[in-house]
C-alpha cells in the first residue's frame, strides 16, 4: 500500500489535478467531500466523476466535522494532511465574508490535527494564494489583497499555530494563477464561451500581470514538494510555484492563438482601456517553473472547450 494522503478540496479545478498527479505518483487518496453527491452538477460532477476513478472518495464530509474524525479514526493510517479546500464563494465579491471564511477553514482544526497525529500523520500542507500577505512576489511585508486574500492570511495563521502545537510539520504550497481543463466559469471560459458564439470577447483587466500555470505542471509541483517535505525535515516549507509572467492581455492573446490553431475559425479578441486597478498590477510567485513543450497541453485544452460547446454545456 502506498502512503496516505487526505487531500480535501478534491472536486475543485486544481483538486482534482492534484489527486491525479498524487494518484500517479503511487499515493493513496482519500477525498471527503463537502457535499452529498447529488448536490454536485455541471463541471463540478465532471470533476466528482474522474476524482472517483482516482481516490476514495466520501461525501458529505466538510472539514472538521464528526463524520470525517470518524473516518480518520477507521482509516488505517494517513501519512499527509493536504488541506486544499477553502470556502470561496463570491471571493471577489467586495462583501465577501473573511470572518466566515476563516471560520469555515479551520472548523474543528484542533481536533482533526489530533485524530490525524493519532492515525500517523507527521505533515500538513496547507494551499495558500498569491493574495495572502507576504506573497504575490512583493516580499514578506506585502499585505493581503481582498477580503479572500485576508481570509487565506488568518486561516494560515491558524494552521500555522495549531499545527504546532500538535506536534506536526507545517508547510505551504502557494497557488497562483492557475487554468486548463476542468476549471471554473472564469476567465477562460469567457473567452471560449464568446468565441464559440461568434462574438468578441472583451478583456476588461489587460494590464494586470499575473502568474499563468497549466493545472498539469501545478499538480505535477505539488507532489514533488509533498514528496520532499515527506522525506526531509529541513529546509523552508514553502512552495510558490511559477508558470508564465505575462500581462492578462498578452495571456488573453496567447490563448486565442492556440485557439484558432486548434480550431476552425478565428479567435478575434477586444481590450479594454484599463484605468482602474483594484488589485497590485503584478501578482505572482517566485519558484521556477517546470517549462516543457505543452503541445499536448493546449490540445486538451482548447478539445475540453470544444466539447462543452459540443454537449450544450458552454453557456
Amino acid at each position: 500500500m502506498g502512503r496516505r494522503v487526505l487531500l480535501t478540496g478534491g472536486s475543485s479545478f486544481t483538486g482534482l489535478w492534484i489527486a491525479e498527479a498524487l494518484a500517479q505518483a503511487g499515493f493513496e487518496v482519500l477525498a471527503p467531500l463537502l457535499r452529498e453527491r447529488s448536490a454536485y452538477e455541471g463541471v463540478r460532477l465532471e470533476r466528482v466523476r474522474r476524482l472517483e476513478r482516482c481516490a476514495d472518495v466520501t461525501f458529505a464530509r466538510p472539514f472538521g466535522s464528526d463524520a470525517l474524525l470518524c473516518d480518520i479514526r477507521a482509516s488505517g493510517g494517513v501519512d499527509v494532511l493536504a488541506h486544499h479546500a477553502a470556502h470561496i464563494t463570491n471571493y471577489r465579491d467586495p462583501a465577501f465574508d473573511a470572518a466566515d471564511a476563516v471560520a469555515r477553514n479551520t472548523n474543528g482544526l484542533p481536533a482533526t490535527l489530533a485524530a490525524l497525529r493519532d492515525a500517523g500523520a507527521g505533515l500538513v500542507i496547507l494551499t495558500g494564494s498569491i493574495f495572502e500577505a507576504g506573497e504575490g512576489g512583493d516580499g514578506p511585508a506585502a499585505p493581503w489583497v481582498t477580503p479572500y486574500g485576508l481570509s487565506k492570511t488568518l486561516t494560515r495563521e491558524a494552521f500555522d499555530d495549531a499545527v504546532g502545537a500538535a506536534g506536526l510539520r507545517f508547510a505551504r504550497f502557494v497557488i497562483p494563477s492557475p487554468y486548463g481543463p476542468f476549471e471554473e466559469r472564469r476567465f477562460g471560459w469567457h473567452l471560449f464561451r464568446s468565441w464559440f458564439a461568434g462574438e468578441t470577447p472583451l478583456v476588461r483587466t489587460p494590464l494586470y500581470i499575473r502568474d499563468h500555470l497549466p493545472a498539469p505542471q501545478l499538480a505535477a509541483a505539488y507532489v514533488a514538494c509533498l514528496t520532499r517535505w515527506l522525506a526531509d525535515d529541513d529546509g523552508e516549507r514553502v512552495a510558490r510555484p511559477s508558470g508564465w509572467i505575462a500581462s492578462q492581455g498578452d495571456f488573453a492573446a496567447r490563448v486565442a492563438a492556440e485557439a484558432a490553431r486548434r480550431l476552425a475559425f478565428g479567435c478575434p479578441l477586444e481590450m479594454a482601456d484599463q484605468s482602474s486597478f483594484d488589485e497590485p498590477r503584478v501578482r505572482v510567485n517566485a519558484d521556477p517553473g517546470a517549462g516543457g513543450d505543452e503541445t499536448a497541453f493546449w490540445d486538451d485544452y482548447v478539445g475540453w472547450y470544444a466539447n462543452l460547446h459540443a454537449r450544450g454545456e458552454l453557456v
